[in-house]
This record gives C-alpha cells, sequence and structure tokens, in this order.
C-alpha cells in the first residue's frame, strides 16, 4: 500500500486580529502595506491573505478602536461625569489616531460601529434614569463635540510640532494685513485661540447645565 505523503508547510502564524494590531501600533496616518510587512517580519503578498486592501486596514482598525472605547472604572459616575469621560474616550481614540477622522468623513466606518458605540452610551445612561431617545440626542451631540474637539487638539499639536503655537499663527497671520483691517479680530486677539486640550469641557459644559436645567438636577460639585 503506498504510503500517504504529508504536506510540510511553514506554519500560518499570522491572523487578522494580529495584522489589525500591528496596523494600529504603528500609527493608521503613517500605515502602509509595505511598513506594515517590515513590522510583521513577513512579504507584502502574504499581508493580502488578511485584508484586501489598504483601505479595508484602515476601516477595520479604525473600527477596531471607535469600537473598544476605554470606559473603565465610570460604572458609579453620575451622568454628568460619565457623559464628558465618553466625550473624552472618543477624543483621546480620534487624537491618538486622526486617521479615524477621516474615515468619519469619507464615511468609512460602517454603521454597525456607530450602533455600537451608542447602544453602550444608551446603557449607560437609561441605567441612570433617561429615556432612550434623550440618551440618543446627547450620544449624538456629545459625538460631534468629541470630534471637534479632537480636530482642534489635532490641528494644534500640529501647529507646535512646526515650531508655532495657535497664538503665534494668529499673530502672523495678521501681520500680512494693514493695521486697519480686522480691527473686531485684533481686539480679540489674546482670546482667539484657547487651550486646545481643554476645549472639549468647554463645549461639553452648557449642554450638561442645559440637561440638568431641563431635568431639574443640581449637578455634583468639583
Amino acid at each position: 500500500m503506498p504510503s500517504q505523503r504529508r504536506t510540510i508547510g511553514r506554519p500560518r502564524l499570522l491572523t487578522r486580529e494580529l495584522v489589525i494590531d500591528a496596523a494600529i501600533e504603528i500609527g493608521l496616518a503613517a500605515i502602509s502595506m509595505k511598513r506594515l510587512a517590515e513590522h510583521l517580519g513577513v512579504g507584502t503578498a502574504t499581508l493580502y491573505q488578511y485584508v484586501g486592501s489598504r483601505d479595508e486596514l484602515l476601516k477595520l482598525a479604525a473600527e477596531r478602536q471607535v469600537s473598544s472605547l476605554d470606559m473603565e472604572g465610570t460604572e458609579d459616575l453620575h451622568w454628568s461625569r460619565y457623559c464628558v469621560a465618553f466625550a473624552r474616550a472618543i477624543q483621546d481614540q480620534l487624537v491618538q489616531q486622526p486617521q479615524i477622522i477621516v474615515q468619519f468623513i469619507d464615511a468609512g466606518l460602517g454603521p454597525e460601529v456607530e450602533l455600537e458605540v451608542a447602544e453602550r452610551f444608551l446603557q449607560a445612561m437609561t441605567a441612570r434614569g433617561f429615556g432612550g431617545a434623550e440618551a440618543l440626542e446627547i450620544q449624538s451631540h456629545l459625538g460631534a463635540l468629541a470630534i471637534a474637539g479632537a480636530v482642534t487638539t489635532c490641528r494644534e499639536r500640529a501647529s507646535r510640532a512646526r515650531g508655532r503655537s495657535s497664538t503665534a499663527r494668529v499673530q502672523a497671520a495678521l501681520a500680512h494685513y494693514g493695521p486697519e483691517e480686522l480691527p473686531l479680530i485684533r481686539q480679540q486677539a489674546s482670546h482667539y485661540s484657547i487651550e486646545a486640550e481643554a476645549i472639549l469641557d468647554r463645549l461639553i459644559a452648557p449642554l450638561i447645565e442645559r440637561i440638568a436645567r431641563q431635568r431639574g438636577e443640581e449637578l455634583p460639585g468639583d
């Protein structure tokens, strides 16, 4: 009886999850299939066994980041502080991986991710006495504010990386105008730029205060 021949080959050491992890580790804004392959110690062709393209890789990695918001330790927070923590978690993810913002703009993130994030928020807020429709409206506001805060923070950090703060950038821009031009902006030049890292709290505060008034509640003190 002829013996059965055993095919011996190199075992598949990668998984799609490991490929996505590596892309996040490198940074989505700087990722390329070649760089990722070098990072993993494989050939570029090997990666296409796990993801169809760089765009698909970016989408999967962005989805992973957004759906895995770090909300640890928020279980017992007052609803107002939970809202702030939720928005900060979104902003932190976007600032760490600015490419996710591009994915939002291009509608590159599937609706499943948005639904999963919204579900988590609704669960937390309904457990704190909010109705589903009210919680969903708050979530949509917080998401928009978090994106705005992330864009502002990324822009400020990019400016600093070039050796110029936003305040210095405004002053340099004003130098291109005559002394009589933009008089109102000149009067407010010192207030035109605010600390980027603090902008989210400033954006959220009026929303939180309005919700508390509508509910007839006093917000907890610091």
